[in-house]
Parts: C-alpha cells; structure tokens; sequence
C-alpha cells in the first residue's frame, strides 16, 4: 500500500516546490536556490511591479507546529526577507502556507523560547536551553494565505501575533539587534496598539 504521506527527508524540498507554484500562479517569477544561499530557500520577482523578494521556507508534515532553530530568531534589516512555512497535508490536499516577514519571525521565536525558559519543567526543574524554537499554527493564523503581503516591504507589516506575545515582549523584549525592538518597549508610547491579537482582528 502506498504510503499518504511525504517522506520526512523529503519535505522541505516539497514545501519549496509548492512555495514557487504558489507564486507561480499569482504572478512571480519564483525559483528555488541553490542549498548554501544563506536563509534564502525561495527567491522571486514580481512580473508587473519588479519587486524582489528572498523566503525562507519550514515545513511541517505530521504536526501542527513548526520547528525552527536558534538562527531563526536573527533579525534582519532587510524589507524583502520572508518566512513561508508550510503545513503539508495528504497527497492529494492542499498544503496551509503562512506568510511572515522575517523579524517577526525571530520575534515569535525568541519571544516564545525565553517564555518557555522561565516557565518550570517538570519535577518543577527549570527547562535548560537548547537550539529549538517552535511556533504553532494557532499563533500564526492571521498570516495565513497573506501572499499579497509580499508586494509591500516587509518593515511595513504590522505584527499579528497573539495576546501572549504582547503580554511577554515587554518583559523579555527583542532578540539584540533586532530592528522594532523599540516600539515594544515598555517606555514606549503606544505599546498596545502595536499588536493586534488575532481575537480582536
């Protein structure tokens, strides 16, 4: 009986491939790199505006999470550096694909990670660290589908991230260097509006 499900070493490369004919079919003229073009996995140009863009893919198969790496919480100054990760469903079912700018990308990470640090494992020892982050699919459902986002620099995109994340950020902040560090610090005037919970949206 043949299998339902992608190999596991095989799924980036499938998460690529639907990546490009995603682009493909709205207008971008979208190729697959080379494998040591850094955190680029995807680079595109938009037919009618010109406009270029490097993405960087992660996909998950049997779970509703993604896993990511310490070096997914750098943050860039670039406004043409995306994340899509995309969820992998059966053979014949289209995959979920979420659209996000790469610093808020490292900001779900790192934010997420130092939350899971301070929080007691089990026997209430503390978690110790490690290169994994993680970000669920519950977190991220306002960047879902959000291709035409891309047309626009990623700079300009407001966070969508969850109610937690707001909460937390204040206390643990950015990743160093990280570009929209200020605006959610707590001296910062209009902190809330900053965040628009997915709830709320």
């Amino acid at each position: 009986m043949a299998s339902t499900r992608v190999r596991t070493g095989l799924a980036g490369t499938a998460g690529e491939y639907h990546v490009v004919a995603e682009l493909s079919k709205r207008g971008w003229l979208a190729t697959i790199t080379i494998k040591n073009a850094p955190g680029t996995d995807v680079l595109a140009q938009h037919v009618d505006t010109g406009r270029l863009v490097a993405i960087q893919t992660k996909t998950s198969t049997a779970s509703d999470s993604f896993i990511l790496g310490v070096k997914d919480e750098t943050p860039t100054e670039r406004d043409d550096a995306w994340y899509v990760l995309v969820r992998l469903r059966g053979l014949d079912q289209r995959p979920d694909f979420y659209v996000m700018p790469r610093n808020h990308v490292s900001a779900a990470c790192f934010v997420s990670h130092q939350d899971w640090l301070a929080k007691p494992g089990r026997g209430g020892k503390a978690h110790q660290d490690n290169p994994m982050r993680q970000i669920d699919q519950s977190d991220i459902q306002s960047y879902r589908e959000r291709w035409d986002w891309l047309l626009e620099p990623a700079t300009h995109v407001q966070y969508e991230l969850p109610d937690w994340f707001g909460r937390d950020v204040a206390d643990v902040g950015l990743p160093e260097g990280h570009p929209d560090a200020a605006r959610f610090s707590p001296a910062a005037d209009g902190q809330a509006g900053e965040i628009r919970s997915q709830q709320g949206a």
